[in-house]
């Protein structure tokens, strides 16, 4: 079976709190388990860069989801393309700012630990957008 990898941000609707960026991303990791989906997002404080692997069916149904969910303000895809095999072994979301309580597959993303979290196939085009972001949300990049 031909998988799928999508590269994509997304911006938050106005309204939208911490707590609830937590919860989409502890309910993100809950889903893409479910769904045998594989990948990264990297959130700072005004945007997520994601990066999904899987049939391309589910990817283009969950992204769509996301595009009509009352808490994503924009969806703007950078890139599809069929990969032979998965990038990642799982899906987890490294964010910028620190949940309350631990949320597994959720992790704080840290200017120690950038370079892990870090897609390693990203293209040069959108690794300068997610290193532009990480630089002016405060992280080295």
């Amino acid at each position: 079976m031909m998988l799928c990898q999508m590269i994509y941000t997304s911006t938050s609707a106005p309204h939208v709190t911490l707590a609830d960026k937590v919860n989409v991303a502890a309910h993100s990791v809950f889903i893409c388990k479910q769904l045998g989906l594989t990948g990264r997002v990297l959130v700072v404080p005004e945007m997520a860069i994601n990066v999904l692997e899987g049939p391309e069916a589910i990817i283009r149904a969950y992204v769509e989801a996301i595009r009509t969910d009352s808490l994503i303000d924009d969806v703007f895809i950078l890139q599809s393309q069929q990969i032979e095999s998965h990038e990642f072994e799982d899906y987890s979301v490294w964010m910028t700012y620190k949940s309350a309580l631990p949320v597994e597959g959720v992790h704080r993303l840290t200017v120690e630990n950038y370079q892990e979290a870090l897609p390693k196939n990203l293209p040069s085009r959108t690794r300068f957008l997610v290193e532009a972001n990480f630089t002016l949300s405060g992280l080295a990049a």
